[in-house]
């Protein structure tokens, strides 16, 4: 059994191509997808991302409308959860499967750990990125970091700006040497709605190599503390795809009972969900999302309950 996102684990080739099917990549459109082959590129790299990002939501569902809330990290588990049943997942969930789509087609990938800021600074270890090497360049990939996320392979430069997707928004990483000089600095993910607005700071991360354990740590803690929001409140994200320009253009946001999409800048859609039945359809409707009847009434007496 397949346990960690650093585990030697490669999907096969039918896998793979069940995967393209489930981000909206028919295997045809994509030929150069193949095992064992020389494509693991900068291109190929980004369209798998901008494909998962829009197919696949974000989401902590399995916390809240399940009969056994939880989150399991094994490989073969998230890969039927997400591909097979096509549920989404949180970011540990997200990132292994794409990181392990990444190894299976030859790409070099390096699970790392990383901390996400709140008002009061960055907190501890609760969320996972990919550091993936092609031709010398390293880029930070994150598929699973909800409305705000990177749209894009980030290379590992210093305040390079990039847009994100196809709006007025814009993401960079920058970095910042540890105030003790045998420690390592740390990269930062920031995100901004226009050029003229502040820089937010997302998330930091390093360049150290986090293995089964330590994810599983992190999922443990996430998914079971009282003070982890996840335990909480249900969160729901997926990004807006435009065939003809190729690119993110928005995101559709669900937040406990506020849903809102908003598509190059401008909210085309915003209201408040009344009821459970409200809320179970637009998870349907909005994000392809479909839960069954018992998952459904697990909820009922709970925190995160609309009634």
């Amino acid at each position: 059994m397949a346990t960690s996102a650093e585990a030697p684990y490669l999907f096969s080739q039918e896998q793979i191509r069940s995967y393209l099917i489930r981000i909206a990549l028919q295997p045809e459109e994509s030929p150069e997808v193949e095992l064992q082959t020389d494509t693991a590129n900068h291109e190929l790299l980004s369209k798998l991302m901008k494909h998962q990002i829009s197919s696949v939501p974000f989401e902590n569902l399995s916390l809240h409308y399940s009969i056994y809330p939880g989150v399991s990290l094994d490989v073969e588990e998230v890969y039927s959860k997400i591909v097979e049943r096509k549920r989404g997942g949180y970011c540990m969930e997200l990132n292994l499967l794409f990181g392990t789509v990444l190894r299976t087609l030859g790409y070099e990938v390096v699970s790392a750990g990383a901390r996400v800021a709140t008002p009061a600074g960055f907190g501890g270890w609760s969320h996972q990125v990919s550091l993936v090497r092609i031709s010398g360049t390293i880029y930070a990939v994150d598929v699973g970091f909800g409305g705000s996320g990177p749209t894009r392979p980030l290379p590992l430069i210093d305040g390079r700006i990039s847009k994100w997707g196809a709006t007025d928004a814009e993401m960079r990483l920058t970095y910042k040497n540890d105030e003790n000089s045998f420690v390592q600095g740390l990269w930062t993910y920031e995100h901004r709605i226009s050029g003229s607005d502040e820089w937010r700071p997302m998330y930091c991360f390093g360049l150290t190599k986090f293995f089964a354990g330590d994810f599983e740590v992190m999922n443990f803690s996430v998914s079971n503390r009282k003070t982890s929001w996840f335990t909480r409140k249900i969160l729901c994200a997926l990004f807006i795809y435009d065939k003809t320009m190729d690119d993110i253009i928005g995101v559709r946001i669900l937040d406990e009972k506020q849903f809102k999409e908003r598509v190059q800048g401008t909210t085309v859609e915003a209201s408040e969900l009344k009821s459970e039945a409200e809320r179970v359809s637009c998870l349907e409707k909005k994000f392809g999302l479909f839960l069954g009847q018992r998952d459904q009434a697990s909820i009922k007496s709970t925190a995160a309950e609309l009634s």
